[in-house]
């Protein structure tokens, strides 16, 4: 199959956009955007996410390491785009949207699910994460950002 029939056809498989955020054993912070979260299961809470090897978080991302899933809300887009480009790398914790604390995690985001890594799974160029849900909160009301066909859905 040409890669692009797959490109476009992805292009219509709305996603929710996350953050994923961590910290190495230094304290050195991590984030990255993500639309390929899902959930894996309810008994016991499990999420996936997956993550391209070329990722500055990819190689923190190890088995028993702490990681949010921060699904963000409609008014998050800056840090979104902030957080998905190598070039503001270093930008992405330079603002008052974090709680670094422990996990890093965004203040306002629609939900953050606290997890810790239970498995990495190889698959090319990416790793299924596998983690534990630890815990989640989330805001009282539905205003999560979505993602399609190239751009944010208003």
């Amino acid at each position: 199959m040409p890669k692009e029939q797959f490109l476009i056809a992805m292009r219509f498989l709305a996603s929710s956009v996350s953050v994923v955020s961590a910290k190495d054993s230094s304290g050195k912070l991590y984030a990255m955007t993500a639309s390929s979260v899902t959930s894996l299961t309810v008994d016991p809470p499990a999420i996936l996410v997956c993550v391209n090897k070329g990722a500055s978080i990819h190689d923190v991302l190890l088995s028993g390491v702490d990681l949010c899933i921060n699904i963000l809300s409609k008014d998050q887009k800056d840090i979104s785009n902030l957080c998905s480009s190598k070039d503001s790398e270093s930008l992405r914790y330079a603002n008052d949207c974090w709680n670094t604390d422990e996990t890093p995690f965004l203040k306002d985001a629609q939900s953050n699910i606290f997890s810790q890594v239970d498995e990495v799974i190889s698959y090319n160029s990416h790793s299924i994460v596998i983690a534990k849900v630890l815990r989640a909160q989330s805001a009282d009301s539905f205003n999560g950002l979505i993602y399609a066909d190239g751009g944010y859905l208003a």
